[in-house]
């Protein structure tokens, strides 16, 4: 095999399952149905800490939000960048993921193996 050929995709219910362990509290159905396939499980995992520190975050910055100069701060300008940011982990992490490899999220990868 040649090492420039294409690495080929997941197809079927594998596939469907790597998309929704990146797509946030959808991760919790790969992670609770797949625990014999540790690969997709470490994926589920990963996602299933994304979703949650998406929403944490996101719930701290919108009642940052009613503070008057905090609030224009953090809802103008952190929020969308936190949800662009979660955004584009979540669309790296599946693109690697359906190539056979581990995207580790910063700071999130280390609390894959408590959960």
């Amino acid at each position: 095999m040649p090492l420039d050929a294409p690495t080929p995709l997941y197809t079927g219910e594998r596939l469907r399952d790597l998309i929704l362990c990146y797509a946030g509290p959808w991760a919790f159905g790969p992670y609770l149905r797949c625990r014999e396939d540790l690969e997709l499980l470490w994926h589920a995992r990963q996602g299933v800490i994304l979703a949650f520190a998406e929403g944490a975050v996101a719930l701290a910055l919108l009642f940052a939000g009613l503070f008057p100069l905090a609030g224009l701060v953090s809802v103008r300008f952190c929020l969308p960048l936190w949800l662009l940011w979660c955004l584009g982990m979540s669309v790296t992490s599946i693109l690697q993921a359906t190539k056979g490899k581990r995207h580790k999220i910063p700071v999130i990868h280390q609390f894959v193996d408590y959960l």
